[in-house]
């Protein structure tokens, strides 16, 4: 698949979208799509942004140093994020529904 390239799926959700019994609906089934996607990174940037997810900012300063430093050790250990820039690859999901 292409970068930028969309994927669409058959709902789940249509069961959980449906009014019940005698109500009227006041959405439409909804509809779900992914898209893929990239963004050039280096270890470091990686790094830098896994920084800022709530996960990692709620640990004590101690547990997000030592977490950060195995995903720098990691990366730095992988031939294609170890020289410089590489390319991460990206998936985004989208669910929209639709008022009636």
């Amino acid at each position: 698949m292409e970068q930028g390239e969309r994927v669409l799926h058959a709902s789940s959700f249509g069961a959980a979208a449906a009014p019940k019994s005698g109500a009227t609906a006041r959405f439409g089934s909804p509809e779900q799509a992914e898209f893929r996607h990239a963004q050039r990174r280096t270890a470091d940037s990686l790094v830098a942004t896994i920084a800022t997810r709530a996960g990692v900012l709620v640990m004590s300063e101690r547990e997000r140093g030592a977490t950060l430093d195995r995903i720098r050790a990691f990366l730095a250990s992988r031939p294609e994020t170890s020289r410089g820039e590489f390319t991460l690859p990206m998936l985004s999901g989208v669910l929209r529904v639709r008022r009636l």
